[in-house]
């Protein structure tokens, strides 16, 4: 083959992929629920002094304060609920840290202060307190506020430093995907079997066309400057992308002829202007060249499709007889890079006698 994949050519270590993010990051708080619930409500209205024991028998004030303890649960359910809320729609990055914290404490003062506040006064209609003032509300709603504040303060150091972690470990995983790709490409660089092809086709082009060995030797020097200066890269526009695809199958076809052949559509010129991942778009080209068999009488034609959001690389299946040795390593590298890079996944459809990948477009300024 004349040039075998960078990412097929060598087999990577098992990366570990981490959830989406914001998936199974959430605290396992059922114990410490368990222990401070029950015990705010006890603690909090003798604190106040918004209950007086000695007016209620045991049964009254067992329902009391399992009452108080409703109003714990309220108040500590629906602050962490609301900042599940605000934590999605704020993603908590850097740029959005002091609006997440504003909005947190907005929301915790007023929910545990109006929640707590119409709960208390339920409880006080129901109660056998006589208050000649509403110093003892204002008092158990102030420290219920307080003490839900403290709550939510312990969960959002919990969530910051779990998106630390979250952080780092996407880092280390995109460094050693990036390791991977680049063994991968520098083996591939100097793969004598490229070079011996790469000879033979350029050798025999001197002799036979020597206008179209000018061209050959130019192209082939444009694809390597590509893949050498990208390598390290984790996105590139996608029109240089486009532009190397075309150098690269230009390469191909002098080696296979009529026999093979592909057609790029562009539906959205603006697209070109979005981000891919480098060396993608070979990926796929190899791929449908290693598995598919053609002839001049029955050649394989590959079609590009950009879009606003993908580009399509698709053929139509025509599988060699004889198995092809794989491992899918090339896809799967191709996924992986995707999903550490940009949190997403390619496509891969095969129906309808048609095999499609699509790659999803980065638009950074959407």
């Amino acid at each position: 083959m004349l040039f075998k994949s960078l990412f097929t050519a060598h087999k990577p270590k098992t990366i570990k992929m981490l959830p989406a993010e914001n998936e199974n990051k959430y605290i396992n708080d059922k114990i410490a629920k368990i222990i401070a619930i029950p015990l705010l409500g006890i603690v909090i209205p003798n604190v106040t002094g918004i209950i007086t024991n000695s007016r209620y028998s045991i049964p009254e004030l067992t329902g009391s304060y399992l009452f108080f303890m409703l109003i714990s649960f309220f108040v500590w359910e629906g602050n962490v609920l609301l900042m599940r809320v605000i934590k999605r729609k704020y993603k908590w990055g850097h740029t959005s840290y002091y609006k997440t914290i504003l909005a947190l404490f907005f929301s915790n003062v007023v929910y545990s202060g109006v929640s707590s506040l119409l709960l208390l006064l339920l409880w006080v209609f129901l109660s056998k307190e006589n208050y000649n003032s509403w110093h003892p509300i204002g008092r158990t709603v102030l420290v219920i506020i307080i003490t839900a504040s403290f709550v939510t303060n312990m969960y959002e150091n919990f969530f910051l430093n779990q998106e630390q972690v979250y952080a780092l470990s996407r880092v280390e995983q995109l460094s050693l995907a990036k390791a991977q790709a680049e063994l991968i490409a520098l083996k591939n660089q100097i793969d004598p079997h490229f070079i011996f092809n790469s000879l033979n086709t350029l050798s025999f082009l001197i002799s036979s066309d020597p206008q179209n060995a000018k061209l050959y030797n130019d192209t082939l020097a444009k694809v390597y400057h590509y893949i050498l200066r990208n390598k390290e890269k984790d996105l590139v526009l996608l029109r240089e992308e486009i532009e190397f695809i075309s150098n690269y199958f230009y390469l191909v076809r002098i080696r296979f002829d009529s026999s093979i052949s592909m057609t790029i559509e562009i539906n959205d010129v603006d697209a070109e202007e979005f981000l891919i991942l480098p060396i993608s778009l070979q990926t796929l080209v190899e791929n449908a060249i290693k598995h598919n068999e053609f002839t001049d009488s029955k050649p394989l034609t590959i079609y590009v499709s950009v879009t606003s959001n993908y580009v399509f690389v698709k053929n139509q299946l025509n599988l060699k007889t004889y198995p092809v040795p794989t491992s899918r390593t090339g896809l799967n590298n191709l996924d992986n890079r995707y999903k550490l890079i940009t949190g997403r996944n390619i496509l891969i459809d095969n129906a309808q006698n048609f095999f499609t990948v699509k790659l999803p477009i980065i638009n950074l300024t959407s």
